[in-house]
């Protein structure tokens, strides 16, 4: 039946034709409520003959419900934060919400972008990055609103408290452990670290676990630079700088997989060969370290794992606003390439 009007084809409309109440053609469309099967297939008949659309502004009014969720981030610059935005987009979009992506790298403060976020009524809020200030968290349970951060952790640890925001990390400590592991079952012992930004949680938790391993076997770091973000340009200065300081280095523990990209270029533009020479070690297992100009050895984060925990946790507490936060560790693996020796 053609809409013979410029005005909306309404839930009324969609009623009259399909013949039933306009509360079950609420409910047809509503999420999660209660409507016979035979109910709903008259509805969306009906609604099909007539190219109803639903009105999610009226339809959030009356569930109090946007199924929008707010993802701030802070490092654009690096591509693994791309591919994670790609996961999460796709894996939100098939539970039926919409994303608001907010970019906090300019310098914007994240309780201020929160505020942003508040004005379009989000139902929660996603958080990707190794850094998070305790304010945030503070931010988000004084709204009541449901968050969690991905690839980092508050600066203070929750995890021994009642926590106010959910936590899901890789086991970035262990990970490290793997990593310096491998190079000295390798034959490296001449170690340095090429790390993101000093306050950065993921960095403190990689540096100091590589430490500790180096030490266990009576080795120490050599070396250690540390990039203002996680970003390529940044890093092949820091390693230009590394490698004119300590011409001794045999191998490069790097914390990102970008930094370790730039690490590899560096050592083809001095003319250094990798592995032999300088093995090359990242973090993460970004889609870049697979190139065949790269096949670099790395620690993989369980990224999708991850991505679909905070969903869930994000999700559970929107349904059920009691449920308690949780800090999640999930573990890493190592993935062998070309860049350490055989």
């Amino acid at each position: 039946m053609p809409n013979s009007t410029d005005r909306p084809i309404t839930q009324k409309d969609v009623a009259e034709l399909a013949g039933v109440s306009l509360s079950a053609v609420s409910r047809t469309f509503t999420s999660g409520a209660s409507v016979s099967p035979a109910t709903r297939q008259k509805v969306l008949i009906a609604a099909k003959a007539l190219g109803y659309k639903t009105n999610i502004l009226a339809q959030s009014l009356m569930t109090n419900r946007t199924r929008l969720i707010g993802v701030i981030s802070s490092n654009f610059e690096n591509p693994m934060f791309t591919e994670v935005l790609d996961q999460l987009t796709k894996a939100l979009q098939y539970r039926g919400y919409r994303t608001m992506v907010e970019n906090v790298s300019a310098g914007s403060k994240p309780e201020d972008v929160l505020e942003q976020l508040l004005q379009y009524r989000v139902d929660g809020v996603l958080f990707l990055s190794s850094v998070l200030p305790t304010s945030f968290a503070q931010a988000c349970s004084a709204a009541n609103l449901p968050a969690t951060i991905l690839f980092g952790r508050t600066e203070q640890d929750y995890r021994h408290k009642e926590q106010s925001i959910n936590v899901i990390t890789a086991d970035n400590v262990n990970g490290a452990k793997m990593g310096a592991e491998l190079l000295i079952e390798k034959g490296y012992r001449n170690i340095g670290f090429l790390g993101g930004p000093e306050e950065a949680t993921t960095t403190r938790d990689r540096k100091q676990s590589i430490v500790e391993t180096l030490n266990k076997h009576q080795l120490t770091l050599v070396a250690e630079q540390h990039c203002d973000a996680y970003t390529y340009d940044a890093a092949l200065t820091k390693s230009k700088e590394m490698l004119a300081a300590y011409p001794d280095l045999d191998a490069v523990f790097c914390g990102d997989d970008v930094l370790a990209i730039a690490v590899l270029d560096t050592l083809r533009e001095l003319g250094v060969d990798c592995p032999n020479q300088v093995g090359v070690l990242g973090f993460n297992d970004m889609a870049i370290s697979t190139w065949g100009a790269y096949q670099l050895t790395t620690i993989r984060q369980p990224a999708k794992a991850m991505v679909e925990a905070a969903i869930e946790l994000t999700l559970r507490q929107i349904e059920e606003p009691t449920s308690p936060c949780e800090y999640k560790i999930l573990p890493c693996e190592t993935v062998i390439r070309r860049t350490i020796r055989p």
